[in-house]
């Protein structure tokens, strides 16, 4: 079943490249479109027993879980940079973005030159697609969740959400926080 799940997903995503190559254009909904699915997601998670309750444990573990994510995607970044010689705040200001592509790229893109904004663009979109593929795989679904970084609050809440729903509200959260604090570390980072 995760393997069919996973194989429509990257269908779907791939279909998308490829008409969007040939020029086809989605009218102005596709922003509509997400906010229904959110929409949805937040009746089936206000619809739950022990709302209250649940929403005082999302805001802890996803604490909890930003500052895993935040802290190991900058040691990452600080590690590969080293590690692929790069300059360190390249490598780190790409890691900062945190799976959020389209603000990441074009930041850098402006702030850093081209090179960096392309790196910052892709290695966030395969971020994303890591998400999209690891998540319904791995054993540990909280943690799981640092892997999809500011993601876990739009495009990857869906996956979350159809493999762990108990954990919804918490890659929301998640997702809200880690967001929050993308465009704080790429702004203190180009001053650098």
């Amino acid at each position: 079943m995760e393997q069919i799940f996973v194989a429509v997903v990257l269908i779907t995503l791939l279909s998308g490249i490829v008409l969007g190559y040939y020029g086809f254009t989605f009218p102005n909904g596709v922003e509509a479109l997400l906010m229904t699915l959110l929409l949805i997601i937040g009746i089936d998670i206000g619809m739950a027993e022990g709302r209250i309750e649940r929403l005082k444990k999302a805001w802890k573990e996803a604490f909890v879980l930003s500052i895993g994510t935040i802290s190991g995607s900058l040691l990452a970044g600080l590690v590969l940079g080293i590690v692929l010689d790069l300059p360190l705040l390249l490598s780190v200001s790409v890691a900062a973005g945190m799976g959020w592509y389209s603000l990441t790229g074009p930041f850098l893109a402006k702030t850093m030159g081209a090179f960096a904004g392309a790196l910052g663009f892709s290695s966030n979109f395969m971020r994303e697609l890591l998400t999209i593929i690891v998540y319904p795989k791995i054993g540990d679904k909280a943690s799981g969740i640092s892997i999809g970084g500011a993601t876990t609050m739009d495009s990857t809440l869906p996956i979350i959400s159809k493999f762990s729903p108990e954990l919804s509200l918490t890659a929301f959260v998640h997702g809200f926080i880690v967001s929050i604090a993308v465009p704080f570390l790429l702004s203190v980072l180009s001053l650098l």
